[in-house]
């Protein structure tokens, strides 16, 4: 009886232990204000080691609603006064298409990367290899804008998987 009471007890402790669901960390709104979670405890995980993942989300007609939502694992994480910032590795160009739906990508070796924060900011630009080689001139000018650092306030969440 013992012996069963035990593999019962490590059946149901190890399905608990890996069917958690995500620890929210941190959520901020479209403004970069906090609305759950605190910033300090997402920074104690940091320091701690553990695993996280970014979400954001873009709001393309301006409502404050989500249109597109992403997710990262957290690679390079840098703390800066009271912040937290996630440079995101370059990824290859990809479109949403909302009426259809689906994500595409593009048969092109532009790539994209940029840099998000809990300050609710995304700084982003496309990088475009052979830019000096394209031509016409005038789709160049027009390529090398897109190079230019942008920014967008999105919203961010933050959590330990």
């Amino acid at each position: 009886m013992k012996k069963l009471i035990l593999f019962l007890y490590l059946i149901l402790h190890t399905t608990m232990a890996f069917s958690q669901d995500p620890q929210l960390l941190l959520k901020t709104d479209f403004e970069g204000k906090v609305i759950e979670g605190s910033i300090e405890a997402l920074i104690a995980e940091i320091e701690k080691g553990s695993p996280i993942r970014v979400g954001w989300q873009l709001d393309f007609n301006g409502n404050k609603e989500s249109d597109l939502e992403h997710w990262i694992d957290a690679e390079f994480l840098s703390v800066l006064n009271g912040h937290v910032f996630n440079q995101i590795s370059p990824i290859y160009r990809q479109i949403p298409k909302a009426e259809i739906p689906q994500v595409e990508i593009v048969a092109s070796p532009m790539m994209w990367t940029a840099i998000i924060g809990t300050n609710g900011k995304l700084l982003s630009r496309y990088i475009i290899p052979d830019l000096d080689s394209i031509e016409p001139e005038a789709k160049r000018e027009a390529l090398a804008k897109r190079t230019e650092v942008s920014e967008r306030m999105v919203a961010t969440i933050w959590v330990k998987p």
